[in-house]
């Protein structure tokens, strides 16, 4: 065959279909023959397809306002300036609610509203734990934003702030506002420094290691290897280190410091053969023999209570991807110190598992558990650099309900359940705190450090160091126990929400709380 065939026939049978094809390649015609009855159907096929379609009615649009030399194109680069800047601050915000620990729902409601507020028409976010997308839609056009988050903490002073400021907006804010408010709430520095962030955390385990069964003693080796621990810890992350290195690296610390501890004490009791061991108070000495009980304690200043609970949430408002990924962050830095203290307890050969019984009896026992719940709560909440106002009100909280925990599980009542009403307490009455004061402090900042006393972090710790040692029936047991009361806590946490905030009762809650009041005149924003 021919070239020119050749060409004729690729032009041909390129525009028909593989069975008309098909019938021409068995078929001979004459080329004429071909070419008319090819015109021939592509214009009955179009005048087909125009019908059906009825793209007569179509009329064709002037693009003159494209001009790049004309005063339109101007004007349409400058909308697109502004909605480029009106994605931005929005963009911004949801970076800084993200940093602080905010939830997917409070993220994605908090950049829709000030979207409102600058003069977005629309604005949709889809919000995980590392990554941010955004979309605006203004003036006719649109514009999209997709970023990543890798800052990873918790800041709930900052978080209340945003919460205010987003809270007050009102219609016509300008960018420029905004971005000068953002600039005074990010010049914050943190509510306490090295030093008393450092005394928190030891403080706190230590009265973890007092509910957890612990004598004084082993309370206060628990908080001195807890302030070791996280003053490595916040020397590690102000250098943004790999977060899992971190936590691996300060369980490793943290429980050594305490096993040194532990057995350079006993090795002084032994030596002194004035003091009589035997006759030593049981509420000084523990219930367990050589102060084992408080190793796991020295290490739960690592519990990342604040992500794990947001993720609970995060999962009950069906934020799905943003939930997974904050429990896997959460999972991922539980087994890093978690295998940081089973190497160590396998090192010195050093028994985790809590004693059976408390060092002191009633009526005295009730107080110290209501004592230590307050201080814990207290320090955890200053640990999430919390106010010192709203520190009070989560460990009053704490102290209340807590003990009353401790008192039913005692006399009989499943544990899981009496874990479950508590956080609906708690979250309850974080609801009437925040109510009281004006919104002024968010729910969550009030619950989460009263509800993280309840994670059992003792069990869990333990539970990874059996699986390690190969008791995998004991590790079992602990591990199910654990995940049934971390259920437990979010069960009770997301009831109480849902009773109290229309928002997660229906989506309707949430488009009307997305909708500003319609005023003239900008709200003045107020800091503290």
């Amino acid at each position: 065959m021919s070239e020119h065939k050749k060409r004729l026939r690729r032009g041909v049978f390129g525009r028909l279909s593989t069975d008309t094809a098909r019938t021409l390649r068995k078929v001979p015609q004459p080329v004429e023959k071909v070419r008319r009855s090819v015109r021939e159907h592509n214009l009955l096929s179009e005048s087909a397809t125009s019908e059906v379609l009825e793209i007569d009615r179509l009329r064709p649009e002037s693009h003159d306002h494209l001009n790049p030399h004309g005063a339109e194109h101007e004007e349409l680069r400058q909308v697109r300036d502004r909605l480029a800047a009106q994605s931005q601050v929005t963009m911004r915000l949801g970076h800084m609610l993200l940093e602080s620990g905010a939830s997917s729902y409070r993220v994605k409601l908090s950049m829709a509203r000030l979207g409102r507020a600058v003069g977005v028409e629309q604005q949709h976010s889809q919000v995980t734990f590392g990554e941010i997308s955004s979309t605006v839609y203004a003036h006719g056009t649109f514009r999209t934003e997709v970023s990543e988050q890798r800052v990873f903490g918790t800041n709930a002073a900052k978080l209340d702030r945003l919460r205010h400021f987003v809270q007050h907006l009102k219609p016509h804010v300008t960018v420029e506002d905004v971005n000068s408010v953002l600039d005074r709430i990010q010049a914050f520095r943190p509510e306490y420094g090295t030093t008393a962030n450092m005394l928190a955390s030891g403080i706190a385990c230590m009265c973890f290691c007092f509910l957890n069964r612990g004598g004084f003693i082993e309370c206060l080796l628990a908080g001195i290897a807890a302030t070791v621990g996280q003053a490595l810890r916040k020397q590690m992350l102000v250098r943004h280190m790999n977060h899992f290195g971190v936590w691996m690296m300060c369980g490793l610390v943290a429980a050594t410091c305490y096993i040194g501890l532990a057995t350079g004490f006993q090795a002084v009791l032994d030596a002194t053969p004035a003091i009589d061991q035997a006759g030593l108070p049981q509420w000084f000495t523990g219930t367990a023999q050589g102060y084992h009980a408080g190793i796991i304690s020295a290490v739960l200043f690592l519990v990342p209570g604040f992500p794990l609970l947001t993720g609970m949430l995060d999962l009950v408002r069906t934020d799905i991807s943003a939930g997974i990924s904050r429990l896997t962050y959460v999972l991922m830095l539980v087994i890093s110190a978690g295998t940081a203290v089973w190497l160590v307890s396998l090192s010195f050969n050093w028994v985790v598992d809590p004693p059976e019984s408390a060092p002191i009896d009633n009526p005295w026992l009730f107080l110290v558990r209501m004592v230590c719940s307050f201080v814990a709560a207290f320090g955890f909440a200053m640990l999430f650099n919390s106010e010192v106002k709203l520190c009070f009100w989560a460990a009053l909280i704490c102290a209340i309900v807590n003990p009353i925990r401790f008192f039913v599980v005692e006399e009989g009542m499943l544990w899981q359940f009496a874990v479950g009403v508590e956080a609906l307490l708690i979250g309850l009455a974080a609801d009437a705190i925040s109510r009281i004061s004006g919104f002024r402090y968010s729910r969550v900042s009030l619950s989460v450090p009263a509800s993280v006393i309840m994670i059992p972090g003792v069990p869990l710790y333990a539970a990874l160091t059996h699986m390690n040692q190969g008791a995998y029936t004991q590790a079992i047991s602990s591990l199910v126990e654990v995940l049934l009361v971390v259920l437990a806590i979010g069960i009770g946490l997301a009831i109480a929400r849902m009773l109290t905030d229309p928002g997660w009762r229906t989506e309707a809650g949430l488009r009307r709380a997305v909708n500003l009041e319609q005023v003239d005149a900008p709200a003045e924003f107020f800091m503290r």
